[in-house]
Formats: structure tokens, sequence, C-alpha cells
């Protein structure tokens, strides 16, 4: 074994930066300035490499992405075919389907080709032991290594490849991932203090073969290691970091310009087996190790919860190829299977072993358009209490070839515009943006991957996702069988908790103001199992603020069951080959039903799948792309559709939505003509209510002549300004705080329901064994009951207090970010205030007009 064999052997085996320091002292190279070159022989490169990803996942899974592409690029090597001609692939999805798929002569179906979802659990499971993650070292100060049995490079290639900033080395593959060659600098601003990885590298012998490469160092491994160099104290020195790499050959002539170490060797035990990280011999392909990386969150064991698996899948969703995870650190017991496990992406996860963790009906797919950019969305909806596993702080992920660029906070179920705070614990979107145009791609993502910018399209997006779960009827009947499911068991207890809260509320005038007159509290809609039936006799429609369409959903009995293809596809209530006229208002999307037999998973499932289309026949408008989206559940299709910016009053615009799939011998076409008209306020006040018998009144007819709640769109309804519903309040004890996330110190939590007439309901749930009301009830004197009365009744003031505040003023900054909700802004502030509720109303209540004025005379001043 020559020496340079060894000293990259000894710095693959250490497990801390002090050990790679000390090896490369005696080495005679840490303290040795000319051999350590500049990564991508650039001065200040800290500016590309320090502007990477946020986090220490998102960073990886650049490294991982590298490796999936070596891997597709190695089977298009070996077989002579050049990445950039016509020959080869022009898609991922085509690249693992031609190279890792049996298909024979048939050609490729981008429904269903290259997709692992459609493989085996053997066969993934025998692909992944091709691009390994090991886990060394420390729990507290864990080393990674990413190993690929992909093409490799050879040394004198290693700093045009893994060590070059900005090149365009895979600019015109198209069937790579890869494209702005930086991504994976995201990893060194994670690697401990010294900013360490090791690079390990031999180009596939049949690569070279095939493609007829002349490079005298094909033969040999390359090795080298990069570090973070500080910036110096003295005068002159440089201002910030940079980052270099070891390349001593040569350096004695050409100071900072030298070739990486290499060596000649067969094979290197590089790739783990089980829990033993360097095991398994290889003969080509690369190694990164990357030392003491920042694993804060997720540092448990891989496979675990709180381990790198859970933290990965979500920025990995559709991955094209499975990976391994091993873990290999000291500490971790059990069985022989139990230390390395596949990773295939969520989608894998949930939808081929589901094991009841998500509920029945869903994943629902969502096509829609924005800009003229296609894209799809799948809503996850979890059992309770099963979300928090697949996701952290994400609640859509966006997509680009099943790699997470971008994702929005699950904040935003809660959302004034979304209003699904009840589900807001169990919900995951993915949305898939691999059709975009590369200038939309720019424009929506930062080129680190992991973030969205802040313009017109990303706002755009985020606008017509947020429409998407405000109007998903299949999400609001599961957001009511929840409510309904919470509230049997205590509903006969609600009365006498309502009755005192609105005595309370006819003693203040002030407080009297935030309420409807009279409402008592009812459910946010009809029972999920009566809907149906019921709207299909009624004719009525669910009251969507906006220009809604009339017509009830599906009339049939029991359990709606769809066929695989449509025979018909038409507008609510209306005969085939209808065209539909409408009035639609300026600022307001058109929403438009339409009653089908088929199956709701039409427009999602992998084979022999629905589209539909969208586009403008006539008008001024005509071939504009218009923002819209299309879901369907049960029997019926809610089509909502943007009006375009720059419609005036009085303009028509002639729409056309196709439905088509490859089995139909003549598409569904549905013509719809729109008459553009101003926008109307459309109130729910006094003149928005219902009389007893579950009618609206004259006057609320009369409001909604137009595009009002239920309405035909056009016309004006009721202006008053809207209240708060007498609230429903729920004690919880102890034995539920892990359903509201609760300790001993929480007090109260706010979830929102959307009632029949889209106004809020709230539910507030007080924890009665908070600490601060368990002390009061113990070592005050009084009636604990009444002590319990007031804690709970407190809190409600000061939750509908803030909620008041927050409904009736614009957001500020705080309210737009990431993390910030109205729930929880009050689950925060009644917490604080938890210590002070009974004081305040047992010691300030007691005050009298004599205590005021003593206290005034005592504090007056000679």
């Amino acid at each position: 074994m020559s020496d340079n064999q060894s000293l990259c052997l000894a710095l693959l085996y250490a497990n801390s930066e002090d050990e790679v320091i000390a090896i490369l002292k005696e080495a005679g190279y840490w303290d040795n300035p000319d051999v350590w070159r500049l990564y991508g022989d650039r001065d200040g490169n800290f500016a590309v490499i320090g502007n990477q990803q946020s986090r220490p996942e998102a960073a990886l899974v650049e490294k991982i992405i590298n490796s999936v592409d070596a891997r597709l690029m190695n089977e298009c090597q070996v077989r002579g075919i050049n990445p950039q001609s016509s020959d080869a692939p022009s898609s991922i999805r085509q690249a693992v389907w031609e190279y890792f798929e049996e298909h024979g002569e048939k050609p490729f179906d981008p429904e269903i080709g290259g997709s692992i979802q459609e493989w085996s659990r053997s066969r993934r499971t025998e692909e992944s032991r091709r691009i390994t993650i090991a886990s060394t070292g420390k729990v507290s100060s864990t080393c990674l290594t990413v190993a690929d049995l992909g093409e490799g490079q050879t040394p004198n290639r290693i700093p045009e490849t893994f060590l070059s900033l900005e090149r365009s080395n895979k600019l015109r593959i198209h069937f790579v991932q890869g494209q702005f060659n930086m991504g994976g600098t995201g990893v060194l601003n994670f690697c401990g203090t010294q900013g360490f990885q090791l690079v390990i590298s031999k180009r596939n012998p049949a690569i070279v073969s095939a493609m007829g490469e002349d490079d005298s160092s094909s033969a040999e491994w390359g090795f080298t290691l990069v570090r973070r160099e500080r910036p110096a104290v003295t005068n002159g020195g440089v201002k910030n970091s940079m980052f270099t790499y070891l390349a001593p050959l040569g350096a004695e002539e050409h100071p900072n310009r030298g070739g990486i170490l290499r060596f000649t060797a067969d094979s290197l035990p590089l790739m783990p087996d089980g829990n033993v990280a360097y095991s398994r011999e290889v003969s080509h392909g690369s190694v990164l190790k990357l030392y003491e990386y920042d694993m804060k969150g997720f540092r448990g064991m891989m496979m675990r919860s709180d381990g790198l698996l859970y933290r990965l899948e979500p920025l990995l969703p559709d991955i094209a190829l499975p990976i391994r995870l091993h873990e290999c650190r000291d500490g971790y017991g059990g069985h022989s299977g139990s230390f390395d496990t596949p990773l295939a992406g969520l989608t894998v996860r949930l939808e081929k072993g589901k094991g009841g963790n998500v509920e029945d009906g869903f994943p629902d797919t969502v096509p829609f358009m924005v800009h003229g950019q296609k894209m799809v969305a799948k809503i996850y909806a979890f059992r309770p209490g099963k979300a928090e596993r697949y996701r952290t702080n994400q609640g859509v992920l966006l997509t680009v070839n099943g790699q997470t660029h971008g994702h929005l906070p699950k904040s935003i179920f809660g959302r004034k515009s979304v209003k699904l705070g009840r589900l807001a614990d169990s919900l995951l979107v993915t949305v898939d943006c691999s059709g975009l145009s590369v200038s939309a791609r720019e424009d929506l993502f930062m080129t680190s991957r992991d973030r969205l910018r802040d313009g017109e399209l990303g706002k755009a997006v985020n606008s017509e996702i947020e429409d998407i779960l405000r109007h998903h009827d299949a999400l609001k009947e599961l957001a009511n069988k929840r409510r309904n499911e919470e509230v049997s068991n205590r509903l006969k207890d609600s009365k006498p908790l309502e009755n005192i809260l609105q005595e309370v509320m006819k003693m203040s005038p002030a407080l009297a103001r935030l309420f409807q007159r009279g409402n008592r509290l009812s459910r946010p809609y009809m029972d999920s199992s009566t809907s149906g039936a019921a709207a299909g006799k009624t004719g009525s429609s669910t009251g969507n603020q906006g220009n809604s369409d009339t017509g009830g959903v599906n009339g049939n009995s029991g359990v709606f069951e769809g066929k695989p293809h449509p025979t018909y596809f038409r507008y609510r209530n209306k005969p085939n080959g209808t065209t539909l006229h409408r009035d639609c208002e300026i600022g307001r999307r058109a929403r438009i039903k339409f009653e089908t037999d088929v199956e709701n998973g039409y427009f999602n499932r992998s084979s022999l799948k629905g589209h539909y289309d969208v586009e403008v026949l006539e008008g001024r408008f005509e071939g504009s792309m218009l923002n819209h989206n299309l879901t369907l559940h049960d029997g019926v299709a809610n089509w909502n559709v943007e009006i375009p910016e720059g419609a005036v009053e009085g303009e028509t615009l002639v729409l056309q939505c196709v439905v088509n799939d490859e089995t139909l011998v003549e598409p569904f076409c549905n013509v719809a003509t729109l008459t553009v008209k101003p926008k109307q306020e459309h109130g729910v006040g006094t003149n928005g209510k219902r009389d007893r018998t579950g009618s609206k009144s004259k006057d609320t007819q009369k409001g909604n002549q137009g595009g009002g709640a239920g309405g035909n769109g056009g016309g004006t309804g009721g202006n008053e300004p809207d209240g708060i519903s007498m609230p429903d309040i729920d004690e919880v004890e102890r034995d539920r705080w892990d359903q509201f996330g609760f300790d001993e110190n929480s007090a109260c939590k706010i979830i929102e329901d959307v009632g029949e007439d889209e106004r809020s309901l709230y539910t507030f749930h007080v924890n009665v064994d908070n600490v601060c009301l368990e002390t009061e009830m113990k070592y005050a004197k009084g009636d604990p009951a009444v002590l319990k009365a007031k804690f709970v009744y407190g809190n409600v003031l000061i939750g509908l207090a803030l909620l008041q505040d927050h409904l009736k003023r614009p957001p500020t900054s705080e309210d737009q970010s990431e993390d910030w909700t109205i729930e929880g802004h009050v689950a925060g502030i009644t917490r604080a205030l938890a210590p002070f509720v009974i004081p305040m109303i047992d010691y300030l209540g007691s005050l009298e007009s004599d205590d005021v004025i003593a206290g005034a005379e005592s504090g007056d001043i000679d």
C-alpha cells in the first residue's frame, strides 16, 4: 500500500476534526500554505459557497442528488452515448426507464415510466445499495459519508468537477438535476468549525473504454480534503473566510496551483454493509465524507422519527433512484437488519405503505395552472397525530423532478384565506413543478433550490394553492367529521357554558358588539353522511363567496362509486352540450360546478389518467392562459377560474374546458360565456342571516341576485361588518394534553371551522389542569368550581379579544412571518397571562369607587 493510499484511508477512517488535523500535520501538509488551492480557483469563493442552503438537511440533499446524477450519467456513458447528444434521454424519468427498467419494445410513457413507485420493494432495495449514506463517530459530532457507484472522476478532472464553481458541466444534459454547479458546496457551511470534506473518486473503466476517453490518470484514485480558512486578524489579511483544498502535486513550482493526490488500487473498502461503515469493496465511484456535520434536531438513530430519514424524505418526495441509509455510530443496538434502510421518497412511504397514517380518500390530486404554467398539487390528509413525523415546518412542498425546491409553511392551513385550522396539524401538500419552463423555474426558485423567490409567480402560486385548499370538498367534509367527533361527547355540556358567557356579554355592551345577536353555535356544515343527498334534493350551494354556481352535489344516496372513465362530464344540472351563461365579478373567481360519474382519482392515477385543458375562445383575452384549478370529489368537479387582470365591466369571455383521456372517442367539451360585472361587497351580517326555517330572508334574497354567497354572479349583499360567532368551549384535562400539544403551562388553544354561510366558527380549548389554576384552587379561598369557571371564561375573553383584533386590522409584518398564526398568537399570550387571570378577576372586580378615590388621593403630590 502506497503512502498516498494510506493517507487517504486514514482520513476516511477519521471521525473528528482533531484527528484530521493530526493526520495532515504528520504528513506535513496542514501548516504548508503552498499545498492548498482555492476552491474553484476563485478568490472570494465564500461569497458563493456561503450563500447556499439555509438548513443542513437541505444542503445534504444536494449531495444525494449529485450521486443520483452520477448513477444516471454512468449508465448513459457505459453504453457509449454522449450525455449531451440527441441519443441521450430527454428527462430524468426517461433515463430511469431507459437504463433501470425492463420495458422490451414498449415506448416510453411519461405517466408511468421511470418511476420507482412502480418498482417492487426488492427492486428498490437492491438498487439502493449503489448510493449510500453512512453515519459514523459520536452522536454529538456525527460524520456522514455519501458514496455512489456512479461514473466517478479521474484525479485530473476532480478540480474541474467536484471542486469547481459555476461551471456549465451539466447545463446541456437534460436527464440530470444539477444545473448551476454550486449547490453541492452548501454542506461546507455545516461541516464542523473547519469545513472539512473528504473527496475520493475513480472513473469507471467501462466509461473510459466505451467513450474512448484519453486521460493519463483514468486508472488512478484521486483524493483531496477541503477546509475553511478563517480571515486573518492582521493588517493586509483577507476579510472573509475562503475554502481551499489539498493539492500538493507540483506545488513547489506552482504554489496554490498544484494537483491532487492519487494512487493506484483495484478497489477500496468505501461502502457500508449493515452497521459497518467501510467494508464493501468498490472498483470505481465517488465518496464524500462530511466531518462533524450539523445534525441538530435529527441526531437520533437514522431510521427513527428524530433521525435523518424523516428529515430527508420530505425533501426528496419523489427521488429518481433509491438510496440506502446505514447507522454505523456506536451505542445503537438491534438486530442485523435494523441498522440500514432504503430511502425511496415520501411518496413511496405514504402511498405504498400507508400503515393507517393517511385518511381514506387521500391523497387527492388537483391539476392547476398559473401564468400559463401547469402544476399538480397532491394533498395528503393524515389521521390525527400522524403528520408530524413526515414534516417539520413544511406545509406545502414544491418539487422539481422529485426534489423539494422550496416550501410554504404549515401555517398556510390556518390563514384567513384557507380556514382549515382544524386540519392544520394533519395536512401536507406536494406541488409538482417539473413541467415549468426554464424561465418560470428561475422566477419561482432560488438557485440554492431550498426556497422560493418573493416574485409575482411565487405569489400567484401561493394564491392558487390557497384557493384549492379553501374550496376542496373532501377537506371540508373531513374537517366537519373531525369536529362532529370531537363535540359528540361534550355537546350536552355546551349550553350551560354558553349561557354563562352570554350573561357576561349582556353586562358589557362593548363585548356584545363583537358577537352576532341571538346566534347559538351551529355545525360548520352538514354531516358528511347526509350532505350529498340533501344538497342533491334542494339544489343548494355551499355558499362560497365569489362567482358561485348553484346546483346540488351527487343526488345518489350512499357511497359514491365512480367509473374508471366518465360517460358524462357536464355542467351541474344542465343537459350535455349546454353553453353556460354566467356573470362574473372583477377581482373574484368564477366558480363553476360540473357533474360526472368518474372516480375521484381520475386526474391523478398512474395509468390512463384524465387531463383537462382550459382555453379562452373569444373576446379580448382570446388565447390567454388563465389561472385555474379543478377539484374532483364524489361526482362533483369544481372549476375555479381567475378573471384576467384588465377585464372591464360589460366584457364577455368565452371559455372552454376540455376533459379527455386515451380511452375516450371524443373529449368532453364544455363552453361557458362569462359577462364581466363590477365587484360587489357580500357581507354576512343582518342582511345575510337565515330565519328559523333555514331560508334566507327577503333582504338576503334581494342582495344575492348576483355573485354573493350562493349567488349566480353580480348584485350586492349585506354590508354590515362581520362579528364572531358565540364560541364553543372545551375544557381539556391532562389526559387529552397530547391531542392539543398542551403542557402544564398551556392555557388556551383555538381551532377555526367554517360555517355553512362561510362564517368562521371557533372552538376554544382551555386547559383546566393548568398549573396556575391548580395552585389557585389549592391555596385560595372559595369554591374551586368558581375558580375554574373564572379561569375558563377569562381565557376565552382574552382569546376573543386577540381574535377580534386580528380580524379587524390590516396584516402586519409580524403576521406575514413564516411561523406566525393567530392560533399560535392566542396560545402564547394566554400562556403568559395564565398566572394573572384569576387574580385580575378577583381583585380588580372587587374594587369600589372609594378604593379608587383613596388610591388617587394617596398618589397626590403637595
